[in-house]
């Protein structure tokens, strides 16, 4: 990309604010250095990281990330034997707790299965837990080793301790003595040497018995160390000494530990860098409502309510900037502080954000293509004069840019052609765009002149563009309007200041006859576009307000089809009641018919007509059912085995559902019944009649004998990572149950740990291991686990 262009259109700020977002040096330093890319695949997968970064985001909040300390320096020297200090140790222990801390936020997020580039980052990350919590455990700050840091470096200090109170014991019973009250200087208790000492006044030399260590500056003390603790001071000397030698031991064994785990070490810097840029590129879209911008690498430009990212969200204002089918060239016109530079650098800049993998602040639906180049000429469009030498310094550029511009370029110029004679100035201005445009390459210049207005009407593949300005107000909207011609307002501005109007007939008068009817012509376009924009507010107003209609209609035909249905429910459960009702009343009439039988000697006539009593009755209890479908808790008329026949279609009271009976189980009295898709035995007298007694043809149901499963009972799992060696393992413990194999073999390796401890996590919650132990010596050892299934 062209340096000059990227900081004319102010990209360095958008990297400014991107690594404010950033908590490391390191992803700070990313942030600082980032370029827009020219491959569409390097730019998609730059937005695909920023939209993972993002979602992260947004579904667990912002990453545990801290500034992590560059360790790489220490690790490679920890590597060619020198010992790290207590500090150095201290900033790798905090580089690892970070790393642990973030493969727990990956660990749990409730979507980890929708990412794939930062799911490669994160599991790429080492903890490194063991060797974290022993620098932890034993050093304490930069300076001080934790007393507990091995058992040697304890007893060394307990016997220190045990000294010194021997000492101050000894030396306080000395200055708390009588005898001693005019011998002290003070009655105090001083080091000098790191030997404990007493101030003792000059003439009273003799009477202490005792190793002058040091005097005052006048002589008249004498600091004594008197030889009743002359031999604890030595015996603490020598505790001092084992004392740094045991602490350099342990900053050797820890040291020798970093060394072990180099590369873990220096990758998990790495990789905690770049997350933390990429988790800074969602941060940063969030802060400017950034959505993510599909790109290609032929096609149009379509920036939905664009916005330029470095104006704060109460004064920006959005403008639509899209290309049409068959246009290159956008040519902006529009009065002074009217916003057609700021148009300018949104165009350029929103395509530099995307190119570098950054979410924009335009609408969803949004669209992009890739520029090998992006070249910008822009000056200062609020300057009063305009000397040869800006036009010349304009000039140098514009022939950089035509020289090294092509098809695959963006251009953007900024008031092209101003600074010299207006007729050349726009001549010139024509002739650039006319070679740009016929070379195919995307350009958009703003200007004043009437000319590129003109040129732009009557040229196919380019388009006029203005920024709105009300007149009323003499205020500009900062809106861009693609497709219609801006007008200066020079004189319409003058009058509303106050300026004579004999002035503005007489300038109206020098001015040629076709420039008045152009600017007339303009005047009435820009007053049929507002009339449409009207029509087209008052016809999206009507488009919502039918909406709500629509939405209320469905809300309300929803409420009456949810009382029809509950009504039918009352309905079903009344009749229900009547059924049930109507039922025991007909068992009681069919026990009075059968004590009848039993105790009458009737003719055979009585007997018809109770027959005739039992049919009336049965088609009574039909009736009650044509209503409608069979209520839920119908429990008809119970049938018995003899009443059952394979094929036989019934009902299922429990289920509520019709089904068709497969086989017969008198043992049990039951029947094995085909449901839909679910074959089930049922209790007979879970059955009822069904309403379809049409008796199919009897299906046979035939059984193919399938082969036992074969398989491997041992597992390889070196070399893998966590998450696939589990799926490994369900799958060979789901293979084992059905092969029938009781017994599985897993190797592991034994490494540092971490792969056992989580297949034995696994195994210890699945409810299919009846036990798991480590392998015997001449089994693989710790590297090997038994399975029990």
């Amino acid at each position: 990309m062209d340096q000059r262009s990227l900081k004319v259109l102010e990209y360095h700020k958008i990297l400014k604010s991107l690594g404010e977002h950033c908590v490391t040096q390191g992803g700070k330093d990313q942030a600082k250095n980032l370029l827009p890319q020219e491959s569409l695949a390097a730019v998609n997968r730059a937005l695909d990281l920023t939209n993972e970064s993002l979602g992260m985001i947004l579904r667990n909040g912002r990453p545990p990330l801290a500034d992590v300390p560059n360790t790489s320096d220490y690790v490679k020297r920890a590597a060619i034997g020198s010992m790290l200090s207590m500090k150095e140790l201290l900033s790798i222990a905090t580089l690892l707790r970070i790393a642990r801390d973030m493969d727990n936020y990956y660990q749990g997020d409730t979507q980890m299965d929708t990412l794939v580039l930062l799911k490669d980052l994160f599991t790429s990350l080492e903890p490194c837990e063991e060797l974290e919590k022993e620098i932890s455990r034993k050093i304490l700050g930069p300076e001080e080793m934790a007393d507990n840091a091995s058992r040697e470096l304890s007893r060394i200090r307990r016997e220190m301790q045990f000294k010194y109170k021997r000492i101050t014991e000894k030396l306080n019973q000395m200055i708390s003595s009588t005898a001693y009250e005019k011998i002290l200087q003070e009655k105090i208790v001083t080091i000098r040497n790191n030997r404990y000492v007493i101030p003792v006044k000059q003439e009273y030399r003799s009477q202490v018995p005792g190793i002058v260590l040091d005097k005052s500056a006048s002589g008249a003390t004498l600091f004594i160390e008197p030889m009743a603790v002359v031999e604890l001071n030595n015996d603490i000397k020598i505790l001092v000494t084992e004392e740094e030698h045991e602490i350099t031991r342990i900053l050797k064994d820890l040291t020798q530990k970093v060394a072990d785990l180099r590369d873990e070490i220096i990758c998990n810097y790495e990789v905690l860098v770049d997350l933390d840029f990429q988790f800074g590129k969602g941060k940063y879209g969030l802060t400017i409502n950034g959505v993510r911008t599909s790109v290609s690498e032929t096609g149009s430009i379509e920036l939905l309510r664009a916005k330029h990212p470095l104006i704060p969200e109460d004064q920006v204002v959005a403008s639509d900037i899209y290309f049409s089918a068959g246009i290159d060239t956008m040519v902006i016109t529009g009065p002074n502080t009217g916003g057609k530079t700021v148009s300018l650098k949104t165009i350029g800049l929103l395509n530099l954000m995307v190119q570098s993998g950054l979410f924009i602040p335009v609408r969803e639906g949004s669209k992009t293509r890739i520029f090998g180049d992006i070249f910008a000429d822009i000056g200062d469009e609020q300057s009063i004069e305009q000397s040869l030498s800006t036009f010349s310094s304009h000039m140098t550029n514009i022939v950089t840019i035509m020289n090294k511009a092509d098809h695959n370029s963006l251009v953007l110029f900024d008031e092209l052609g101003a600074g010299t004679d207006p007729t050349e100035g726009a001549a010139l201005a024509i002739s650039i765009l006319n070679t740009l445009h016929l070379g195919r390459v995307t350009s958009v210049s703003t200007t004043h002149y009437s000319e590129l207005k003109e040129y732009a009407l009557v040229t196919p593949g380019v388009v006029n563009a203005s920024v709105e300005f009300d007149v009323k107000t003499l205020r500009p909207t900062y809106r861009l309007l693609i497709g219609v011609p801006g007008k200066s307002n020079a004189f319409e501005i003058a009058i509303r200041l106050g300026l004579g109007e004999d002035i503005i007939e007489n300038a109206r008068d020098l001015i040629k006859n076709e420039a008045i009817r152009f600017e007339e012509t303009l005047i009435k376009i820009d007053e049929k576009r507002r009339r449409t924009e009207a029509e087209h507010d008052a016809i999206i107003r009507l488009k919502q307000e039918t909406e709500a209609l629509k939405r209320q209609m469905d809300r309300e035909k929803q409420k009456f089809e949810n009382e029809q249905k509950a009504l039918l429910q009352k309905a079903q459960e009344e009749a229900m009641e009547i059924v049930k009702k109507t039922r025991a009343e007909t068992e009681e009439i069919y026990r009075e018919i059968r004590t009848i039988q039993e105790t009458t000697t009737t003719s055979i006539k009585d007997n018809k007509e109770l027959e005739a009593i039992r049919k009336r009755i049965k088609e009574k209890e039909k009736n009650l059912y044509q209503f409608g479908s069979r209520p839920k808790d119908y429990q008809g008329a119970a049938l018995e085995m003899d009443d059952l026949s394979v094929g036989m279609k019934v009902y299922i009271n429990s289920l509520r559902r019709e089904g068709e009976v497969l086989n017969l189980l008198p043992n049990e009295n039951k029947a094995m019944v085909q449901s839909e898709m679910i074959k089930l035995k049922v209790d007979v007298g879970d059955l009822s009649m069904s309403t379809a007694l049409a008796k199919p043809e009897e299906k046979k149901v035939t059984f193919k004998k399938v082969e036992r499963h074969v398989m491997e009972t041992k597992l390889d799992l070196r070399g893998k990572n966590g998450e696939e060696s589990l799926f490994l393992v369900d799958k060979m413990i789901g293979d084992a149950m059905l092969s029938g194999n009781k017994q599985l073999v897993i190797v592991h390796g034994k490494g540092t740990g971490r792969l056992r401890e989580i297949i034995h996590e696994y195994l210890k919650t699945n409810p299919l291991i009846e036990d798991f132990r480590l392998g015997a010596m001449n089994e693989g050892g710790s590297g090997v686990t038994i399975v029990n299934l």
